[in-house]
């Protein structure tokens, strides 16, 4: 591993232990009412505002990859984590199994809707916590949220039903969220369902999100799973394609699944066409290749990072060295967004400009980071640079 991959594994870590757990752990937990802050301020201050069922799901997996990583004491955070899913599940699951949106600071319902996004976040939390505690309790809430989805969210043509503001919605990426929830169960339980739930997945990104004739995977579709067009043209996100690939791996890894060509078709047009000339992965891009949006937000730079490095493991020693550099620069990347005066929190979006847009530090946020120096910090030595 070459020196710049060195101090970046090196800095990451030091980073979640010295500045971003202590701080979260300090300022990001309700100690009065259970569950995790929203958000900080810029400063690091807690802010007193409506908490997503998201972030609840989102940083019980940051505190238990924290844990995997030793970047806090085990102990600490499987509590923190075993209170967090209680909290979790008196709060956010309904009695036919969903979940809702989001619950005010002391616990009461803010907001109602049911989003697909919503109930796949829902499914990973519930994962996460059986990981770590092997609570019957969340597999059988899991499984009626699933049951729920099966009987009341089914879309023609395969899948579920995006809803947001009553109306219906054919959306790649909410799919992908299930499948990475798909997959975490599938790594923790051997129930039959999430195999199925994962095959299903899988089979509609390669059949219906996946345009056959460019070999994008769309983002907006209408009834049908077609592609929703402006001008002959559908937007693609590089950070999706870069997600989809590595979940494409895990899914290999877990199943047998063969699925090394359809994961490297999507990340090889996301490394030629959505990175610009500052080794940024851009936002989004039309589907004749041309860019859309060039802001750049931190999440596809970690998307970019997992991805790279584990794909890199799928081809000989002799040609790993073109992901170990994308990896690298992803990292490098990354750490601009990361690399702020306050320790432990981070900003979101690198404008067109240069200059980045002023936004409070979300906890939703960590689980794209963590997860991404979790798959540098393990699989970066295992690439050849050379």
């Amino acid at each position: 591993m070459n020196k710049t991959a060195t101090d970046l594994v090196s800095k990451s870590e030091n980073w979640l232990r010295q500045d971003v757990f202590p701080l979260w752990i300090k300022n990001g937990i309700d100690k009065s009412n259970g569950g995790f802050i929203e958000s900080l301020t810029p400063e690091g201050q807690p802010q007193d505002v409506p908490r997503r069922a998201l972030v609840q799901s989102r940083q019980i997996y940051s505190f238990v990859t924290g844990a995997k990583l030793n970047s806090l004491d085990k102990n600490q955070a499987h509590e923190i984590v075993r209170n967090s899913v209680s909290f979790f599940s008196k709060s956010y699951l309904q009695t036919n199994g969903s979940c809702i949106h989001a619950v005010t600071p002391q616990g009461a319902v803010h907001t109602t809707d049911c989003e697909l996004y919503t109930q796949a976040f829902a499914l990973f939390a519930l994962a996460q916590g059986y990981e770590i505690s092997h609570d019957d309790k969340s597999k059988q809430e899991a499984l009626k949220l699933l049951n729920y989805l099966k009987t009341e969210r089914r879309a023609e043509g395969g899948g579920y039903t995006e809803i947001k503001a009553g109306k219906k919605l054919y959306q790649s990426n909410p799919h992908m969220h299930m499948f990475e929830a798909a997959l975490a169960w599938l790594a923790v339980d051997k129930a039959p369902e999430w195999r199925a739930l994962a095959d299903e997945l899988f089979d509609l990104c390669k059949n219906k999100f996946i345009d056959k004739k460019t070999g994008i995977l769309g983002e907006h579709f209408n009834e049908g799973w077609t592609p929703e067009l402006n001008d002959g043209k559908f937007v693609f996100e590089p950070g999706h394609h870069y997600e989809w690939s590595w979940l494409m791996a895990v899914y290999q890894d877990l199943t047998g699944v063969d699925t090394k060509a359809t994961r490297h078709g999507i990340y090889e047009i996301a490394d030629k066409y959505g990175i610009n000339d500052k080794h940024f992965a851009i936002d989004e891009v039309w589907s004749d290749f041309t860019p859309k949006k060039q802001s750049s937000r931190f999440w596809p730079q970690s998307e970019r990072v997992k991805a790279a490095v584990k794909l890199g493991l799928d081809v000989p020693k002799e040609k790993q060295a073109s992901f170990a550099k994308s990896a690298d620069e992803a990292m490098t990347a990354l750490w601009k967004y990361l690399a702020i005066p306050v320790k432990g929190v981070w900003q979101d979006t690198l404008l067109e400009n240069g200059e980045f847009n002023k936004q409070d530090p979300k906890a939703s946020s960590l689980y794209h980071i963590i997860n991404a120096i979790y798959e540098y910090v393990n699989l970066r030595g295992k690439l050849n640079d050379q």
